[in-house]
């Protein structure tokens, strides 16, 4: 169901939330093929989207990665391994790294002769960094629990 309005298409579902007439769509599924053209198109370009895209506000609220932001703000330059030291050794600590990197908050050099990657925050990332600081502090001067 398609709708226009000066350039720009809405897609929208029946108010009663129904596409056909089945009375119980938990026990009678439909198959994907046997949907309207439409509705394929729109859950196909919505797998891709959420494959593909990756949002900065994705990115920033994984685990440990406003850790890692203030712990590279604080110590600039560091070492992946001193990173996955003092912060995490999770699986995923290099793929939050070079999220930070793709965001332009970090910059990370390779260096081949010692096969040591150097990290150094951004004058981006330290805005970022300073911001989120100046929030932790605000909340630990508001919490009575830290006096």
């Amino acid at each position: 169901m398609f709708m226009e309005s000066e350039n720009q298409v809405v897609k929208s579902i029946p108010l009663d939330g129904k596409l056909d007439n089945r009375q119980h769509v938990s026990k009678e599924p439909m198959p994907f093929e046997e949907l309207p053209s439409d509705i394929q198109k729109i859950l196909e370009d919505r797998k891709e989207d959420s494959k593909t895209r990756k949002t900065t506000l994705r990115m920033m609220e994984g685990k440990y990665v406003l850790s890692i932001l203030c712990y590279i703000s604080q110590m600039s330059p560091v070492v992946k391994s001193d990173i996955y030291n003092n912060i995490s050794r999770a699986n995923n600590m290099p793929k939050k790294i070079d999220d930070l990197e793709k965001l332009g908050l970090i910059r990370i050099y390779r260096t081949a002769k010692t096969n040591t990657n150097v990290i150094v925050i951004t004058p981006k990332g330290k805005m970022v960094a300073d911001q989120i600081m100046l929030m932790v502090n605000t909340i630990e001067k508001e919490r009575p629990d830290l006096d």
